[in-house]
């Protein structure tokens, strides 16, 4: 029987098994010497990312993306970065054209997952990045849809052509159920975001106890995550 370590040994990290959000893929990518001049935030509810991305680089060229009856966007302020509609599935985007897709805790929400991921596929340049995050252990929340397992995530990846190069955990799932089912203590959970969660914490001191490898300690992470982020690439063609 495969286990998880099996099915994704080769996309979790040894560096460190600090929880992330799809924030840190976001500064990764805009502070390598490759960032790119053009992003797309799939998904980009009130436009909060912009900011983000031009944190890094002031004239970069931010578009949102979003479905028209969002209630996130529809928060969208008039007159700021751009923001174009779309039907969920179908890109407005040329083949071949973009070199950075974002999406953060949007793909449990989505009601074609693998039609949107092969959309993603079509419309990266080649050796561009899909990156952000997505729900393992999450309870329903604003029309979420689905949850994904890490090792679900990396089959629909693939099918549509991408290569998911690494996926790291972000805050664990029992504490976000906790936060749902405690919802007027909602702010008190908040600050997980910023801060190893409860069983997190558990598992570093488990790693430190038994003296595992950083993969292992994430391979565990991910196992009982809420969340979870990733870096996912598009292919260079063949020579």
């Amino acid at each position: 029987m495969a286990t998880l370590w099996d099915l994704l040994h080769d996309c979790i990290p040894d560096d460190h098994a600090r929880q992330v959000t799809s924030r840190y893929y976001l500064d990764e990518a805009m502070s390598s010497p490759q960032a790119p001049d053009r992003v797309v935030d799939l998904g980009c509810g009130r436009g909060a990312s912009a900011a983000l991305f031009k944190r890094h680089a002031p004239k970069v060229r931010w578009l949102g993306v979003d479905i028209r009856h969002s209630p996130e966007s529809s928060q969208h302020r008039p007159g700021g970065d751009p923001l174009v509609h779309y039907d969920g599935i179908n890109l407005p985007f040329r083949s071949d054209s973009l070199p950075l897709i974002y999406s953060h805790q949007v793909f449990e929400h989505v009601s074609h997952p693998r039609e949107l991921l092969a959309e993603v596929g079509r419309v990266l340049r080649p050796g561009g990045l899909f990156i952000g995050s997505t729900s393992q252990f999450e309870p329903y929340h604003s029309f979420s849809l689905w949850n994904y397992t890490p090792y679900g995530f990396r089959v629909l990846v693939e099918e549509a052509g991408l290569a998911l190069k690494e996926i790291r955990p972000s805050l664990d799932g029992v504490t976000l159920m906790m936060r749902a089912y405690h919802s007027e203590r909602k702010k008190e959970y908040g600050r997980y975001w910023n801060e190893e969660s409860p069983l997190n914490s558990e598992i570093d001191s488990w790693a430190k106890h038994t003296r595992r490898r950083t993969a292992l300690v994430n391979l565990r992470k991910l196992t009982f995550c809420g969340q979870f982020a990733f870096r996912v690439v598009k292919p260079e063609p063949a020579a």
